[in-house]
């Protein structure tokens, strides 16, 4: 049977890398279908190319002479279109599985790390295209509004997630970490393991290819002894020449998107790729979707940002950017924190990564179906408490001038002492921020910030003018 008569279905397609790979099918002259529990932007992008797609699951949506399932991780096992593939005899595969199927068939270059690996994924595959080297990729972002593209060459670049050991099914040339840090704290019992995780994926990588690392990152730093790998190499801050290169054209702001553009510089130079070629992308990169992304300004004029950080570590980041970019500006967040166990394993860093914030405003724990697991002690209602708790004990200064701290500093700066006991607020549901957003005291050109991995950027077209 040609490849054109395939028959593909994915359940869960909706999701951002699930897109991308049902694309490549698509590419691939594969018949493609589709199934997700939503309705999304997504969703309607997959029809306009082409793809059937049904909204709810069901067993109708799955063709009985279908050759391939895909599903995500997250489909329970009781999904009716899988359960029907089953009975049926249809090969079935996981995200990771297919996904991992497609890096042999190519040259993979693997970005991996808990945080900034979409955007560093993003700043590889624009490096590789203007050096002409024709890249397949597959990012679980969109990139100035593709989350896929077919490329002619061997290349492949791609998103290797961690969670649930996704990565352990991928077969790289090359690979990039760009941090190793407690995340995924639902499958991972602790650091310990999620340490070990990343070793197991790295130690996969082709001995022919190399492996960046974040030289100052400790966590990866301490894989190094037990990696089989012998290319390996260094990113850090010590790499001052490079960093000075970079700083002279990047447009994104955030010493992280610093980082990340050093660690793909790394891999771009073991491919022979001209330094001039490297600076030229990195000019012409823009950000990616919901990666400190400008949306536009409210009705009263304020500078809307979306934003998926959801863990501690990311907040910071974003943050930071933001007051690097808008020193004098007031910054509010809208956050929704993402599931219970993560908001409870590393509550105390939640608690104290908002510095760079003027408002905090928190919404309800966004909690996928089957994995509510809410806490009385520590939700968002107790964390608005606490993080007004921390701000009380901290200094204050009237100036509203900023002030340089260390990013590890536990102490809020706060810029008016007016500030000392409402820096952060519960408001509930989602529904509550439209009605929310005028009780703000932020104005015209200050900064507010859409942040979380959960269902808030779907409010976020509500607050444009």
């Amino acid at each position: 049977m040609s490849s054109s008569h395939k028959k593909v279905h994915f359940i869960g397609i909706g999701g951002i890398g699930m897109s991308a790979l049902a694309r490549w099918f698509l590419a691939q002259n594969w018949l493609v279908t589709g199934s997700d529990a939503t309705k999304s932007s997504i969703t309607q992008e997959l029809v306009k190319d082409g793809i059937k797609v049904k909204i709810g699951h069901k067993k109708t949506n799955l063709s009985q002479n279908t050759d391939l399932v895909v599903h995500t991780s997250a489909i329970p096992d009781d999904n009716p279109e899988l359960q029907l593939a089953i009975s049926s005899g249809i090969k079935i595969e996981k995200y990771a599985e297919a996904l991992g199927n497609l890096t042999k068939q190519y040259k993979t270059i693997a970005i991996a790390g808990s945080h900034g690996k979409s955007s560093t994924t993003a700043i590889v595959a624009s490096i590789l295209i203007k050096a002409g080297m024709d890249p397949t990729v597959i990012i679980g972002t969109k990139l100035n509004g593709w989350n896929f593209r077919a490329g002619q060459s061997k290349w492949l670049i791609i998103e290797a997630d961690e969670y649930k050991g996704a990565f352990w099914h991928y077969h790289p040339h090359s690979a990039i970490i760009t941090n190793i840090d407690f995340e995924h704290v639902d499958f991972y019992k602790n650091l310990t393991a999620v340490k070990a995780s990343f070793r197991k994926f790295i130690n996969a990588v082709s001995k022919e290819g190399h492996v960046v690392l974040n030289g100052d990152n400790e966590n990866s730093m301490s894989l190094v002894p037990y990696l089989k790998q012998k290319n390996i190499l260094f990113f850090s801050q010590k790499n001052k020449n490079t960093i000075a290169k970079i700083r002279r054209v990047i447009k994104v702001p955030g010493k992280h998107n610093i980082m990340n553009a050093l660690s793909a510089w790394q891999i771009a130079k073991t491919l022979g790729i001209k330094d001039s070629l490297i600076e030229k992308a990195l000019s012409e990169y823009k950000g990616v979707w919901r990666r400190i992304e400008y949306k536009g300004k409210t009705t009263s004029g304020i500078k809307l940002f979306d934003d998926y950080a959801h863990h501690p570590t990311e907040i910071r980041a974003t943050l930071q950017a933001l007051r690097e970019k808008f020193p004098n500006k007031k910054i509010a967040v809208y956050f929704q924190p993402h599931q219970q166990r993560r908001l409870t394993s590393l509550y105390q860093d939640f608690v104290a990564s908002w510095n760079d914030a003027d408002y905090v405003v928190l919404t309800d724990t966004y909690n996928p179906k089957g994995r509510d697991e809410s806490s009385k002690n520590k939700n968002a209602e107790s964390l608005a408490k606490d993080i007004n708790a921390l701000t009380s004990s901290c200094c204050y200064d009237n100036s509203k001038k900023s002030v340089n701290y260390s990013p590890s500093d536990s102490c809020t700066f706060i810029r008016t002492k007016s500030q000392l006991s409402n820096k952060a607020i519960y408001i509930g549901s989602l529904k509550n921020i439209q009605k929310n957003i005028n009780k703000l005291p932020i104005g015209k050109n200050d900064i507010l910030v859409m942040m979380g991995a959960g269902d808030i950027a779907g409010i976020t077209p509500l607050l444009l003018s």
